[in-house]
């Protein structure tokens, strides 16, 4: 099997940014979650053509294919602020809007896209990883503890823009 390789998203690749995030919040609705709920609407709270712009989105490919996406910031967003509190250092990067295609599922893909995401801090010589993620959700509550993120802590009742929800935040720190 050929190697994922990620490269970073340019604004020619808004349109299949924008459908990869839209088919996993379907993927999300169909579990019973209505995390990124928004997007089914058409509403962006993360605004993914600003992030592509300020070069913080990641496509992964694979035979040319893209497989997946994600978002790393090395600011803190006015979310991150809320849910970890002000810290202006830039050490971290936070790893938002982790998705993948709907082909992907189940194949290991998102493992591999993490593992991508912390060779880039690594590259950037950051501290490590933060990330934030819906508290009910209990399938990708243990994603991110197999891959190595430890919980750090429960924001309870955070309102996203659409609802009222709990959110365990996780980080994953650089060894080296």
């Amino acid at each position: 099997m050929e190697k994922i390789k990620v490269e970073l998203a340019q604004l020619k690749n808004l349109s299949i940014v924008k459908i990869l995030l839209t088919d996993t919040a379907r993927w999300l609705n169909s579990k019973g979650s209505t995390q990124w709920a928004g997007l089914l609407k058409g509403e962006d709270v993360h605004n993914i053509e600003d992030a592509i712009s300020r070069q913080e989105v990641f496509l992964a490919y694979r035979f040319n294919k893209i497989v997946g996406i994600f978002t790393l910031w090395s600011e803190q967003s006015i979310w991150d602020k809320d849910l970890w509190g002000e810290d202006n250092s830039k050490e971290f990067f936070y790893l938002h809007r982790l998705a993948l295609a709907t082909t992907e599922h189940g194949k290991g893909t998102g493992r591999i896209l993490i593992d991508k995401a912390k060779n880039i801090a690594l590259l950037e010589n950051k501290k490590g990883l933060r990330l934030d993620c819906v508290a009910s959700n209990s399938y990708l509550n243990k994603f991110y503890k197999n891959n190595n993120f430890s919980f750090q802590k429960v924001v309870e009742n955070y309102y996203n823009g659409e609802d009222y929800q709990d959110y365990h935040l996780f980080s994953w720190e650089n060894e080296n």
